[in-house]
C-alpha cells in the first residue's frame, strides 16, 4: 500500500514539473530576428523602443578601459517609437556563432557613446557601444532583459552575383579568326598596250632588218630601147 502511494506521489510530482516547464516555455517570447542594419522594436516600460545596430567590427578607438581580449564596437541607435523611452545600453550584447555573449561596456564613459537620457516620442539618439571579446569573434547582436532575448540581429546573407549578359541582337564582333582580317585590296585591271605605238625590239646589236649580203640597194630596171 505504501509503495502504491509513493508511486502515485512520484508520478504526480513529475507531471507537475513537466506542466510547469511547458508553461514557462510557452511564456518565453520568441525574439524577433532582423539583419544587422535593420530596426527592431521592443516594448519596455511605458514606451516602445526602435533599436538599430550596424557596423559590428573590431575597434581601434581609445577608450578609458583596458580590454582583456579584443575591443569590438557597434553603432547603435535608439528611437522613441511610442511614448517616452530611456536607452538601456546594458541590454545590448554581442554574440558569437558558438553562443558566447559579450555584454556591452555600459559602465565605461566614452565621448562616442550613447547619452542615457529620456527620449520623447519621435526623438532618437546614436552612438558607439563597446564590447570586450575574450573568446570567439561575434557575428550577431542581441537585445535582452533578464537573460531573455527580445531582439536578435544577424549578419545579412550575401547577395548572389549576376553573370554579365551578352548584348541582344547577335551584334557581337568576333574576337579572332577571319573576322579580324583586313579586306584584300581591289586589283586594278591590267593595262592594255596601244596597238599603234607598240614596237617589237630587235635582236641584240641590230637597228633594223638587215639587207642581203653584197647588195647596196634594189637594182633599177633596164632602159627600154
Amino acid at each position: 500500500m505504501k509503495s502504491i502511494s509513493t508511486a502515485l506521489a512520484t508520478g504526480a510530482f513529475a507531471a507537475t514539473a513537466l506542466l510547469s516547464a511547458g508553461i514557462a516555455a510557452a511564456e518565453e517570447p520568441t525574439p524577433a530576428t532582423h539583419p544587422i542594419g535593420a530596426q527592431g522594436t521592443v516594448a519596455e516600460g511605458p514606451g516602445v523602443h526602435g533599436w538599430t545596430v550596424s557596423d559590428l567590427r573590431p575597434s581601434t578607438d581609445a577608450i578609458p578601459y583596458q580590454p582583456r581580449g579584443t575591443l569590438w564596437e557597434v553603432t547603435a541607435t535608439d528611437e522613441a517609437i511610442q511614448g517616452t523611452v530611456f536607452p538601456i545600453v546594458a541590454n545590448l550584447s554581442a554574440r558569437s556563432a558558438s553562443g558566447q555573449d559579450y555584454q556591452s561596456l555600459f559602465t565605461v564613459p566614452t565621448a562616442q557613446g550613447i547619452v542615457p537620457t529620456g527620449l520623447a516620442q519621435g526623438q532618437k539618439t546614436s552612438g558607439k557601444v563597446y564590447f570586450d571579446v575574450t573568446g570567439d569573434a561575434p557575428n550577431s547582436m542581441v537585445y535582452q532583459t533578464g537573460g531573455t532575448d527580445l531582439i536578435h540581429w544577424v549578419a545579412p546573407a550575401p547577395q548572389p552575383q549576376t553573370p554579365p549578359q551578352a548584348p541582344a541582337g547577335g551584334s557581337q564582333t568576333p574576337t579572332g579568326g577571319a573576322g579580324n582580317r583586313a579586306p584584300a585590296p581591289a586589283r586594278l585591271p591590267a593595262r592594255t598596250a596601244n596597238p599603234g605605238t607598240a614596237t617589237t625590239p630587235g635582236s641584240s646589236g641590230s637597228s633594223g632588218t638587215p639587207l642581203p649580203g653584197g647588195s647596196s640597194g634594189t637594182p633599177l630596171p633596164a632602159e627600154a630601147p
